[in-house]
């Protein structure tokens, strides 16, 4: 059978003490994410009194029906910067995914865009 490639974003909660990451919630587009504040909270990745944050990410997984996924990349969604003199300066309140995931495959651009359309719905 033939592997095939399909993406999800999700919403992870992520623990501030050590890393750990909890249940996650996952969906196929980002306008299915009924909860606007969630959504602008894992963008941002703002912290706040709680022992969690949140983080948006897109997963590239890949696979086939016999054998099911057999891998996965990840593309966590970032501050936006620019690069001055060799340093990474933070652009405020603009966000992005990388240009490739994690090892490698380039992210479509499908996925850019819809990340800015929701950062424009819930920003």
């Amino acid at each position: 059978m033939q592997d095939k490639v399909w993406y999800e974003w999700s919403i992870q909660p992520v623990d501030n003490t050590n890393g750990d990451v909890q249940e996650n919630y996952f969906e196929d587009r980002l306008i299915d994410y009924r909860d606007k504040e969630d959504l602008q909270n894992a963008i941002t990745k703002r912290r706040d009194e709680s022992d969690i944050h949140l983080e948006l990410i897109l997963i590239r997984l890949f696979g086939n029906e016999s054998e099911g996924v057999k891998g996965r990349e990840l593309a966590i969604v970032d501050q936006a910067f620019n690069v001055i003199d060799g340093e990474a300066i933070a652009i405020p309140n603009q966000w992005q995914l990388p240009s490739h995931f994690e090892c490698g495959n380039p992210i479509p651009l499908r996925f850019h865009k819809e990340l800015a359309a929701a950062i424009k719905r819930v920003m």
